[in-house]
């Protein structure tokens, strides 16, 4: 049963940068349990401005629509996705050995 998104856990980022060792401890259980039982979770006081985020999702189509041998130049090799460009079909969903069609920037 997928839980309703009202559930979906909120986090207040400050309690891990400005909280002692508890209370970041605390917080990162609570994100791992987050990503754990939902896949996902809000994150308060992360310090970016509206204006940096519109400028961010301005920017996320400008840079998908690039040429793939562009977008490649973004591709970290040997860290499996973890960061940088990854273009489609190099990752597969789990048992499968087709590869996905997305593509993403970590």
């Amino acid at each position: 049963m997928t839980p309703p998104l009202d559930a979906i856990p909120s986090l207040d980022l400050a309690h891990f940068v400005q909280g002692d060792a508890p209370a970041q401890q605390a917080f990162a259980q609570a994100l791992g349990q987050a990503f754990s039982q939902y896949g996902f979770v809000a994150i308060r006081n992360h310090t970016l401005s509206d204006e940096l985020l519109r400028a961010l999702y301005e920017l996320f189509p400008r840079f998908f629509a690039l040429p793939e041998a562009q977008k490649q130049k973004y591709e970290i090799p040997g860290l499996n996705g973890q960061r940088g460009y990854v273009g489609r079909g190099k990752e597969h969903a789990k048992g499968r050995s087709v590869g996905d069609l997305k593509e993403f920037f970590t």
